[in-house]
């Protein structure tokens, strides 16, 4: 039977066990870590694990969240939703957040391994939907911007962060795509996706007009 633990054990325990966990899937993935070596690390029998965590993926999947959140917090720092109106913002505000996911050695080692799918496969749907939440919530701000200041005016904002996304989502196809092309590949599809949402914003302007 698990060991009971006191509010103040269950927290170190818990921020130990994600402590120990990012570093082994740094280092070797999800597939390739155990929960026996997690609580192996923390010092806390094997079955105790579940009492924080419904499964190794649901801890993998919170450390993702929250590498993701880090890098939200730190593009929308270095680009306020104001300040990103014109192309040239744009295109360095989605190059620098896709640079971001790129030099995470976590989210790194979630496209190169394919533990999304994984993940796809062993987590409920409510717990993925957190995720499209939270990217929701942190881009809303910026959407306001762009379409207070006419591009995109008039496009559900859910639309705008799935276009968003989608091009998150191809990094997970380095492979696919090919090493050598693929840091020039992506700068082209930013480039004409900036480019894109302004013609198509001056465009619905020129046709209110007529």
């Amino acid at each position: 039977m698990p060991k009971k633990f006191s509010d103040e054990e269950r927290k170190w325990i818990r921020e130990k066990l994600l402590m120990e966990a990012r570093q082994h899937f740094e280092r070797s993935g999800l597939r390739k870590t155990s929960v026996e070596e997690l609580t192996k690390a923390v010092g806390i029998a094997q079955g105790s694990f579940y009492m924080f965590f419904g499964s190794k993926e649901e801890l993998y999947y919170e450390l993702i969240l929250e590498e993701e959140d880090r890098i939200r917090s730190a593009v929308l720092d270095l680009f306020p939703p104001e300040q990103v109106s014109s192309q040239d913002s744009i295109k360095r505000f989605l190059l620098y957040s896709l640079r971001m996911m790129d030099e995470s050695p976590l989210l790194r080692q979630m496209m190169d391994r394919g533990e999304m799918e994984l993940l796809f496969r062993k987590l409920p749907k409510e717990l993925l939907d957190r995720n499209f939440t939270e990217d929701q919530d942190a881009l809303l701000p910026v959407i306001a911007a762009w379409q207070k200041a006419g591009i995109l005016k008039g496009t559900a904002p859910e639309s705008i962060v799935g276009m968003i996304r989608s091009l998150a989502f191809l990094t997970l196809h380095r492979k696919e795509i090919g090493e050598a092309p693929f840091t020039a590949t992506i700068e082209l599809l930013v480039e004409l996706l900036s480019a894109g949402m302004l013609a198509v914003s001056k465009g619905a302007q020129g046709g209110e007009g007529l």
